[in-house]
């Protein structure tokens, strides 16, 4: 009710029935279900006034537009957390894939409405290329390049430490399908901006006997614990660059990444749960 701007009251209107409607009425259903008591919603604020009124505090259109995308980047941070922590249940994870999916949906159109009005203030350009990327973005590729880096370093050497070939199966999957080939994005993404990139780790691959590293056995179940730990720390890496990524193939570069990176969760869960080796946390429920 703060904004005169029509284009911005409908936009935001539509936000707010679209929470009502899809986000808020599953969340509560799901806690309705363990039995538990949902608290109420917070009263309507668009019967207090009428658009361009507001109460006591007037911001700009600017100013609704930044708190907006603010709000809807924290909104994608616990989206993706919801996915990558909801291990024992596909119903809930499959609700969180679906709000993380409208989430992006509305960070896309505030990102767009935002930045077609100049309404946001990206970092400085990253070199004087016109329409380079921007400080951060660079940062944020750089991040996703060492984080990449480190997952190769890691699935290499479990994959030499397991005997298990189904195991193994899906650690090379994301080896293969998932970080080598969103390294090699990032990797082209910064070269055609003008950057140098570091070299890749050297490849752990054939150094011990399969099985082994060095003196230090790990079971199958503690493999398949960390790289599902490393997959959640990776949707959370890939939701919080999108979040702070203006440049619109940059977006949909990481928006690539987030559901490459659920495809691969679900994989390690369902092997897990298959081959009993998750290390499930106690059920929970409010019922008697």
């Amino acid at each position: 009710m703060n904004t005169q701007d029509t284009e911005i009251h409908l936009f935001l209107k539509g936000l707010v029935e679209g929470v009502l409607l899809l986000r808020i009425p599953k969340l509560e259903n799901l806690l309705r279900d363990a039995g538990f008591t949902v608290p109420p919603r917070p009263a309507t604020k668009t019967l207090q006034g009428k658009p361009g009124v507001g109460q006591e505090v007037k911001l700009s259109d600017e100013e609704v537009l930044k708190v907006m995308l603010t709000l809807s980047h924290a909104l994608l941070v616990l989206d993706a957390r919801g996915v990558g922590t909801a291990t024992t249940n596909e119903a809930i994870r499959g609700v969180f894939v679906d709000l993380l999916k409208k989430t992006i949906m509305a960070h896309d159109g505030l990102m767009l409405l935002g930045s077609g009005r100049q309404a946001f203030t990206p970092a400085p350009p990253a070199t004087a290329s016109p329409g380079a990327l921007n400080l951060g973005e660079v940062y944020l590729l750089w991040d996703q390049l060492g984080f990449r880096h480190s997952t190769i370093v890691l699935l290499e050497t479990y994959i030499n430490n397991t005997k298990d070939v189904e195991l193994k199966k899906e650690l090379d999957y994301g080896l293969h399908k998932v970080a080598f080939p969103q390294l090699e994005k990032i990797e082209m993404t910064l070269k055609n901006e003008g950057f140098t990139v570091p070299a890749r780790p050297v490849s752990r691959m054939r150094q011990q006997p399969a099985g082994r590293i060095g003196k230090i056995i790990l079971r199958d179940s503690e493999i398949l614990s960390i790289v599902i730990t490393a997959t959640q720390v990776a949707l959370d890496l890939h939701v919080n660059s999108l979040g702070s990524s203006y440049r619109g193939d940059i977006r949909e570069l990481i928006k690539s990444f987030v559901f490459e990176e659920i495809d691969y969760l679900v994989k390690l869960i369902k092997l897990g749960n298959k081959r009993n080796l998750m290390e499930l946390p106690p059920n929970v429920t409010a019922k008697v």
